[in-house]
């Protein structure tokens, strides 16, 4: 059938697929096992570089709270501001002496680009390291004054100019000035402002980390100075993922966005790998296999190509067995060699016998008595009968030489319809002088089917058993009906009769084509001579009330032709 495979090709499939299910359970398994065991690894590696980073964090900005908490509860300096803000000359040497101590914290420290006081009067003095200078600024006056109730306040983002390094962006921490004498007293306030270089300095991170600090409103410290200002939730997280902290020293959380990229291509590096390798199994075990079962394969072939010729009626072919080294192809070969030998014997006989057979009934049912004899001596009665006015009994005698000389002449011959029906009639006129009781015959043919063709002597045996069985004993007008239609590629032909009709255990064996008893052999002839004429295009059946009479049905192939063979209803007399 189109689109079977082969022998080879489906043992190949099922010996791919043997490897390829466990091949790929156990790849999807190690895969999945090598991811978990990736991801909690990184994950881990992730919340200690954090903590780590977190821990450093604190560590610089309680490195600064010091220096600034030292600066702010100076007496030196608190004495220094409340004379500030109680004097206002601007020029007072106080002011210069500030300046200078805001200066020195600057420079003795690294990382501080700049440090403000605002006074309690909102007078604001400051340091910028980068212009040297308590005067010039680009940013120090810009530096926003937090509200500071207790200890230390951290803030971030301030972006700067910076000599050294270009762009810069600073972190500030903010404190009050405290006098321990008065600790509620309002003095001023001191921002520190720090480069936040100096956190990545300390803080370590690892190769494709990236690691931010935010206010948890946006970016305030970052290796990467262009992600300074973004809100998180705009950094690119394709290829990473996160972990976060919250510094508890400042408030501010601590994020790192660990890469995942190297790993995902290692993974999928390995996973080329173990495809490779299977590929290259399946190829290695195919190969392998193919020429393993070559010779097995090679006499399945040679078999198939003995069975394709014995299909087409050569019964002659027989296969090697030399080459077999399997017990089970040696018993199929010399199997099929015996079987193909045995029928090709058996079919041969069975084709005489057919033969034989179907010479034998047509011989049987269509026996031919020398015409010439036959046809003479009924001429001869027939005139002896004139000579005595017996004119009944010469009709009946010609009557008779048609019917003999009609199925003698051609005998499995077909005819029309019409001339069948021509000679029913008179085979029924000979019928009806056999009855004691009236016989009515009616026939309904339509015209278009006297042109078809039909088997000479078909009907004739359903007629003669409606008349000799089914009107048996029958008092009243006997009726037989014949009809005929024309259904499809096939005429079918009813004959009904209102005679004794046919006991149910008859009936049965009637319609399932057993072989019926001596007295009714003529249906059986007609069941032979219908397979022998028609083959599969033919059926007959029977129904049958008992009291009520018998329907005979007859189905034969529609076959066309007006040729008739010179033969008429006459018979020629």
């Amino acid at each position: 059938m189109k689109g079977n495979r082969t022998l080879a090709q489906q043992m190949i499939i099922l010996a791919v697929w043997a490897l390829i299910l466990p091949m790929t359970l156990f790849v999807i398994f190690n895969q999945t096992r090598i991811w978990q065991i990736v991801n909690l690894t990184l994950e881990s590696d992730a919340k200690n570089e954090i903590k780590m980073g977190n821990m450093m964090l604190d560590l610089i900005l309680e490195k600064y709270s010091a220096v600034l908490y030292d600066f702010c509860t100076d007496d030196s300096l608190v004495d220094l501001v409340e004379q500030i803000n109680e004097s206002q000359d601007e020029l007072d040497v106080n002011q210069n002496q500030l300046r200078r101590k805001l200066s020195h914290i600057c420079n003795r420290n690294d990382g501080v680009e700049g440090i403000t006081l605002v006074t309690r009067d909102g007078k604001r003095f400051f340091y910028d390291r980068g212009e040297s200078s308590s005067v010039r600024t680009t940013w120090a006056d810009h530096v926003l004054v937090p509200e500071v109730r207790s200890g230390t306040v951290y803030s971030g983002g301030v972006h700067v100019m910076l000599e050294d390094s270009g762009n810069g962006h600073l972190f500030q921490i903010a404190r009050r000035i405290v006098d321990y004498g008065n600790i509620d007293r309002e003095i001023g306030t001191v921002i520190m402002s720090i480069n936040q270089d100096v956190l990545w300095k300390s803080i370590q991170t690892k190769q494709g980390s990236l690691m931010l600090i935010s206010d948890g409103k946006r970016v305030i410290a970052a290796q990467d100075h262009d992600l300074i200002h973004r809100q998180i939730h705009e950094i690119e997280m394709r290829g990473r993922r996160v972990q976060y902290i919250e510094n508890e020293t400042s408030g501010w959380i601590f994020y790192d966005f660990y890469s995942m990229s190297d790993y995902q291509r290692a993974l999928r590096h390995h996973l080329l790998i173990w495809i490779g390798y299977s590929l290259g199994l399946i190829v290695f075990v195919s190969m392998i296999l193919r020429w393993s079962l070559k010779p097995i394969l090679n006499k399945v072939k040679e078999l198939e190509e003995a069975m394709t010729r014995v299909q087409a009626g050569d019964f002659s072919v027989q296969i090697s067995s030399e080459d077999l080294t399997s017990k089970e192809l040696l018993q199929i070969a010399d199997g099929f060699n015996k079987m193909v030998s045995e029928t090709g014997v058996l079919l041969e006989k069975v084709r005489i016998s057919m033969t034989e057979q179907k010479n034998a009934e047509l011989s049987a049912m269509e026996a031919q008595i020398d015409p010439h004899f036959l046809y003479n001596t009924l001429d001869t009665i027939n005139w002896k009968a004139i000579e005595h006015g017996e004119y009944e009994i010469s009709g009946m005698v010609g009557a008779l030489a048609d019917i003999l000389r009609y199925s003698i002449r051609n005998p499995g011959d077909t005819v029309s319809i019409r001339q069948e029906l021509s000679w029913l009639q008179q085979y029924v006129m000979l019928q009806k002088e056999k009855l004691d009781q009236e016989l009515e015959v009616k026939v309904d043919v339509p015209d278009i089917l006297g042109g078809y063709r039909i088997h000479k002597l078909l009907l004739q045996p359903f007629l003669e058993n409606a008349i000799n069985h089914g009107f048996y004993g029958k008092k009243g007008t006997c009726i037989l009906k014949i009809r005929m239609r024309l259904a499809e590629n096939q005429i079918h032909v009813a004959i009904q009769d209102n005679g004794c009709g046919i006991a149910p255990e008859f009936l049965k064996k009637l319609n399932s084509g057993q072989e019926i008893l001596k007295g009714h052999l003529g249906i059986t002839n007609v069941r032979k001579r219908l397979r022998l004429y028609y083959g599969e295009n033919q059926d007959i059946y029977f129904e049958s009330t008992q009291g009520a009479g018998t329907t005979v049905h007859l189905f034969v192939e529609a076959i066309y032709g007006e040729g008739d063979n010179s033969e008429n209803s006459s018979g020629g007399r």
